[in-house]
């Protein structure tokens, strides 16, 4: 009986109770938004930033990277690929990744297709904003 009644209670004031109203006040240093400006400009200097990209291929052939450069974008026309010549190689990289782990999941496709796929690390293009 008692358990009866105390929900009853619980139930009457739960119907008198509103929502409350108001507004958020945001108090923050004046110092915050020069530094996010300073962080800014050194990205735009940098023209990057880092993380990681997968290379399938490193050779001196520059004919067998843009082979494989073409056989990687018609499986995978949403990544980008990169060919790149580090003297005396050519070494085809794909991908802007920002951690480790978002290049595990492509790398994990790629390394059954492609023998040489390997994880490294490298400047990327920043991420585009949608």
């Amino acid at each position: 009986m008692r358990t009866i009644a105390f929900l009853l209670v619980l139930l009457s004031i739960s119907h008198f109770t509103y929502a409350q109203k108001g507004y958020l006040k945001i108090n923050k240093d004046a110092d915050l938004d020069s530094l996010i400006e300073k962080n800014k400009n050194l990205n735009k200097i940098k023209n990057g930033m880092d993380g990681y990209r997968i290379q399938l291929f490193s050779g001196s052939e520059r004919n067998n990277a843009n082979q494989l450069k073409a056989k990687f974008l018609a499986a995978y026309p949403t990544v980008p690929a990169y060919l790149i010549y580090q003297q005396p190689y050519f070494k085809l990289r794909v991908g802007d990744f920002r951690n480790k782990m978002e290049a595990q999941y492509l790398f994990n496709n790629l390394s059954s297709e492609f023998n040489q796929a390997i994880l490294v690390a490298d400047k990327i293009n920043f991420p585009k904003l949608k």
